[in-house]
Order: C-alpha cells, then sequence, then structure tokens
C-alpha cells in the first residue's frame, strides 16, 4: 500500500468518523428539540382549548363549543378534539373518526406515540377551583418525521459531498507529499549506492523543503567524507606499501631465517637468509606453500639438537598455526645442521593467528657456552685444588703428630724387645740367672710401659686413617650425576679436614639431624662448599677485632622437602654494603693476598645450579655470620 493511498484513506476514515459523529448528534438534537416543542405546544393547546371552553360548558352553549371545536381543528397537526363535562359525558367533538372511536389514553412523552403516530393530551375545565369537565385533544406526530427525514437527507448529502472534497484534497495532499518523498527515496538509493553528492531539486519552503535542502547537505558531507576516505586510503596504502618494503628489508637484511605463516598454515613470507640457508627448498620456484610441507623438507635437512628429545618433524608440525589453535605460548627448540652447526629455533604467535618462526645460528655460542662451561669446570676443579692445597699443610700436620709419636712409641718397643732378647740370650748361653736379667732392662717398667706404647701407635695410625680416608672421600671427583651420600659422614670428613685452620682459633660444634639419612648430592662439589664456608668462618674469627673463643656451629636438619645447613660463627660478620656483593665473582672482603674472590661465587654455583638448592647469607656486624644452605630432597625418591 503506497503512502498517498494511506494518506487518502487515513484522512478520509477520520473524516467519516467525525461525520458520522456530527450528523448522528445533530439528529439526536433536532428530534429531541423537535419533540419538547410538540409536547409542549400540545400542553399550551389544551390549557388554552380549555379556558376557551369553560364558559360555553358552563351554560351548556353546545352551539359554541361546537364552534370552538371547529376552529381548533383548522390546525392541520391536530387531528381531533373532544368536550367532556364532569360527568365524562362527551359533549363537543370533532376531527378523525378513527381517533375519536378509540379509547383515550394520554401520552406523557412522544416515545408513548410510536404505535399510532399521535399525541394525545388533556386539560380539566376549571372555574372557581372546581372542575366542570376536561378537554381531550390529539395531535399528528407525522410533522417531526418527516422534518427529520428532510433534515437527514439534507445533512447526509452535506456528508457526502464533505467526504467526496476531503478525498479529492487528501489525494492532491498526497500527491504533493509522495512526489517529494519520492524524490527523496530515489536520491537515497543514489546515495546508498555510491552516489555520493547527488543532490535533489527543492522547491517550496515547507518542512519537506527543509528535509530535501538536509538530505542535500547530508549527500555533500557524505561526498566530502568518501573523498576524504579515498585519500587517507590511498595514504594508508601508500604508508602500508612502504612499511612492508622496510619490513622486507629489515627482514632480508637479518642474519636470521624468518619464516611467516597465517593462521591457514600458509606461507607468506621467507627472508633471504631462509633462502640463503636452504637453497634446495627455495631455488627454481620450489618453495613449498604450507608449513607441513616445508616442515618435511627441513626435517631431512635438519636433526634434533638433543638426541632425547622428539623427531624434528614432529617438532615442527607443533610449531604450525593449525597445531597450536587455542594456544598463544610461545615455542623453542633446538635443532641441528647434517654438518653440525647449532640452530635456535623460536615460534611466535600473532594476532592474526598466524605464526613467526625465526631460526638463529648460535653455534658460535653454543660452542663459546661449551668452553665456558670446560672453563667453569676447570675453575671450579682448579678452586677445589686451591682449598685443597690450603689444607695440605694442615693436614700434613695433623698426619705429623700422629706419626711422630707412632715412630716414638714403635721405637721404644724396638729397644726395649732387643733389651729382651739380649737378656734370653745370655739365660740360654748361661750366663746370670733370670732375676738378675730382669732386674738389670727393668722389667717391671717395660711390662707396663710396652703394652701402652703399642696402644698409642695404634691410635696415632687410626688417626692417620681417618685424616687420609677423609681426605680421599673429599677429593674423590663425581661422576656427573647425583648420588646418596650420608650427610652427617660429610660434615664430619669436613670438620677433619679442615681442623688445621680452625682448631687454634675456635671450636666446632656439629649438629645432625638422625632422621636426616641419605641425601641426593654430589659429594665432592658439597664438600668442596662445607671447606670453603668453614675455612672462610675461622678466618673472619682470626680476623675479629674483641678476642671472644670463637665458635663455629654446623647443623643439618630436615624441612618438608629439603636439606637445610647452616654454617654460623661468631666472627667480625659483613658490612651491610658489602653483603649484597659477597657471591660475586672475584670480590672478597678478606686482606690483599688471603683471598681470591671466587669461593662463595663457586659455591652458590655450586648449590644453585648444579644441586637446583639455594645459598644464602644473614649476617651482623659485631655478632657473626650466617650461611644456610638448602638441597631438594626430590630427587630421593
Amino acid at each position: 500500500m503506497s503512502f498517498r493511498l494511506k494518506t487518502v484513506l487515513g484522512i478520509a476514515a477520520i473524516e467519516c468518523v467525525l461525520l458520522a459523529i456530527l450528523v448522528i448528534s445533530g439528529l439526536h438534537y433536532l428530534r429531541s428539540s423537535n419533540e419538547a416543542q410538540l409536547l409542549e405546544r400540545s400542553q399550551v393547546t389544551a390549557r388554552l382549548f380549555s379556558t376557551m371552553t369553560s364558559d360555553a360548558l358552563l351554560s351548556l352553549d353546545l352551539a359554541t363549543l361546537d364552534a370552538l371545536v371547529g376552529q381548533t381543528l383548522q390546525n392541520d397537526d391536530i387531528l381531533y378534539v373532544r368536550v367532556r363535562n364532569a360527568n365524562g359525558l362527551v359533549v363537543a367533538q370533532g376531527g378523525d373518526s378513527g381517533a375519536l372511536e378509540a379509547d383515550f389514553l394520554e401520552d406523557d412523552s412522544i416515545e408513548t406515540t410510536s404505535n399510532d403516530m399521535r399525541l394525545d393530551v388533556s386539560a380539566p375545565i376549571v372555574s372557581a377551583g372546581k372542575d366542570f369537565g376536561r378537554v381531550e385533544i390529539g395531535l399528528s406526530t407525522a410533522t417531526i418525521e418527516t422534518t427529520l427525514g428532510d433534515a437527514t437527507r439534507w445533512m447526509l448529502s452535506i456528508a457526502a459531498m464533505e467526504i467526496l472534497l476531503v478525498a479529492v484534497f487528501g489525494l492532491l495532499l498526497g500527491t504533493v507529499l509522495t512526489k517529494q518523498l519520492a524524490l527523496l527515496r530515489k536520491g537515497a538509493k543514489r546515495v546508498a549506492q555510491g552516489d555520493f553528492g547527488y543532490q535533489l531539486r527543492v522547491t517550496g519552503r515547507d518542512e519537506l523543503a527543509d528535509t530535501s535542502n538536509s538530505f542535500n547537505r547530508m549527500s555533500r558531507a557524505l561526498a566530502e567524507f568518501a573523498k576524504e576516505a579515498e585519500e587517507a586510503r590511498r595514504k594508508a596504502e601508500a604508508e602500508r606499501e612502504h612499511a612492508e618494503t622496510v619490513m622486507r628489508d629489515a627482514m632480508n637484511s637479518m642474519d636470521q631465517s624468518v619464516v611467516i605463516v597465517d593462521a591457514r598454515d600458509r606461507i607468506e613470507f621467507v627472508n633471504e637468509a631462509f633462502k640463503e640457508t636452504y637453497p634446495d627448498i627455495t631455488a627454481n620456484g620450489n618453495m613449498p606453500q604450507s608449513f607441513v610441507e616445508l616442515s618435511c623438507l627441513l626435517s631431512e635437512q635438519l636433526e634434533p639438537a638433543d638426541d632425547d628429545g622428539e623427531s624434528l618433524n614432529a617438532l615442527l608440525e607443533s610449531a604450525a598455526p593449525s597445531a597450536g589453535a587455542g594456544i598463544t605460548e610461545d615455542m623453542q627448540w633446538q635443532s641441528r645442521t647434517l654438518d653440525g652447526r647449532v640452530l635456535m629455533n623460536s615460534r611466535r604467535q600473532m594476532s592474526n593467528g598466524g605464526v613467526v618462526v625465526v631460526e638463529t645460528d648460535i653455534t658460535e655460542l653454543f660452542d663459546a657456552v661449551e668452553r665456558n662451561r670446560h672453563l667453569e669446570m676447570e675453575v671450579m676443579q682448579s678452586q677445589k685444588m686451591e682449598s685443597l692445597g690450603t689444607l695440605a699443610s694442615g693436614i700434613a700436620h695433623e698426619i705429623n703428630t700422629p706419626i711422630q709419636y707412632v715412630g716414638d712409641n714403635v721405637k721404644f718397643a724396638r729397644e726395649s724387645f732387643c733389651d729382651l732378647n739380649q737378656a734370653l740370650l745370655d739365660l740360654r748361653a748361661g750366663k746370670g740367672d733370670l732375676e738378675t736379667a730382669l732386674e738389670e732392662m727393668d722389667w717391671e717398667y717395660l711390662s707396663e710401659e710396652v703394652p701402652r706404647a703399642l696402644q698409642e701407635a695404634t691410635d696415632g695410625v687410626q688417626a692417620v686413617s681417618r685424616i687420609v680416608s677423609s681426605v680421599k672421600a673429599l677429593s674423590h671427583g663425581d661422576n656427573g650425576e647425583k648420588t646418596l651420600y650420608d650427610l652427617s659422614s660429610l660434615i664430619e670428613n669436613v670438620v677433619t679436614v679442615s681442623k688445621n685452620q680452625w682448631k687454634y682459633c675456635a671450636e666446632i660444634r656439629c649438629d645432625t639431624d638422625d632422621q636426616l639419612g641419605q641425601v641426593p648430592c654430589f659429594p665432592g662439589d658439597l664438600s668442596q662448599v662445607l671447606i670453603n664456608m668453614v675455612v672462610n668462618a675461622a678466618q673472619a674469627i682470626e680476623e675479629a677485632e674483641e678476642v671472644r673463643a670463637g665458635l663455629i656451629r654446623i647443623a643439618a636438619r630436615r624441612e618438608d622437602d629439603e636439606a637445610q645447613i647452616s654454617i654460623v660463627d661468631n666472627g667480625n660478620g659483613i658490612p651491610e654494603d658489602k653483603i649484597e656483593r659477597i657471591f660475586d665473582l672475584f670480590f672478597t672482603t678478606k686482606a690483599p693476598g688471603v683471598g681470591t674472590g671466587q669461593g662463595l661465587a663457586i659455591s652458590r654455583s655450586i648449590i644453585e645450579e648444579k644441586h637446583g638448592g639455594r645459598l644464602s647469607v644473614e649476617s651482623e656486624v659485631g655478632v657473626g655470620t650466617t650461611f644456610r644452605i638448602s638441597l631438594p630432597l626430590a630427587d630421593a625418591a
């Protein structure tokens, strides 16, 4: 249904409703007013007629009554007139015979006349307050119906003409409105199709003209915006091309091989370094289109750097965007070329779902790391040998003391045995007697001192044996894997070997947990750390400004899934401005020539990197220092 038809029908419907209300209300008012006038007229006529006939009725002047009846019937709408006396007898009457023959039923409203189309009214004939009779009059209601019928036809004719005029006006108005709206619709379609700047022809100064002007301004604004957008697009395209050129130049200038893959595993870009690294894959336009195909070709020229790792093809396929759908974490892996070069590969997720794979030749770095590792091992071994060298003189002294009294006691036993042997030879030769011989060799003294000397010699040998065993245990190299070792025995060996370093300045108290048991560790390296800690503690006590009894406490406990070792001394402590650098390589708080500054740095490397534990320090100047070692026990399972 068109807008014009809707306009015409809408106006016509409104006009019909309003006219219907107007006609119905007008006819109702006309009927009610005419009926009221007719009712009032009939009552007035009856009262006037009763007044006119009162004298004639009182005098029984029948001729006058007939004359009055005749005069009254000359009115067209009066159908009959009747005069009755006080007894109800008809004295005079005239008019329609049918109405006169019917029983008189007085009507009090027009609604009761619908059956006979006649309004019957009466009025009493009163004189001096006495009722002498009454008059009865019947008036026709046909006049009202005729008037209402004429009025209805007239009003309906006027309403029909008005509806027709309104329909014509609505049609003309709809035509004018829809014509302008049709132009607006046409213009909107042109603009929607991209004809920005299209202008409408504007006529008049009404609201539609304002709408057309607004449309024209909008169209011009859209044309300007489209022009600016096109310029911005061209500028953006130029900038994008420039950025792509810069990116390609930058990518091609990189030493690393770069592969860019979109979200559908299609290869979008490879740089010159990749083409130079894999000429067999990229030469003669043989570059594969998908990352999966490229992975298969690369797996033929590369192998995993880790012999225990998964296959390179599986690694590359897992790095593809389709394999990582919904996975945003980055990946890294190492591979090795057939000629031995080591490559570091990294996979980075892009925001569009694709990935960037970068391959870096780290052969030199790998070799440098290997050289550094070997150098570190050499430094650690050198420091270990240095520690043992520092302890060597003390160990020699510790061994020399028991060896010396072992030698003295053995010499005493040998000389006593020679005296006894000579006495026995003399007795066998018949020289002297036994009593004299025993007195000469002082047998009572020898019988007490020789066993004691032999026992002291035995104790000395055992002491030397313990020292040698401790040195052997600490100097034994590790095989590259953690082994279960009794931590209490290890601490005991450390105390034994380092005794000459602390026995002149401090006392050592060991407190180890019997339930600790064996701990997964590198015994040789851990011993080196503990020796370094004990020697440092002894040196700190020797350097203490305040003269006091030195004390070194070594404790070992199990806490949760860790073995905790603490070495506490009551030396000078470490100043706060130096404690943060205490583990730096070649940093030392000792006097020149006393320390190299490598011990604590190597100790931390052994504990944290090799054992996966922690090494920390707490110190208070004037009170002492505490080193804490935490070793994981998870490897003991």
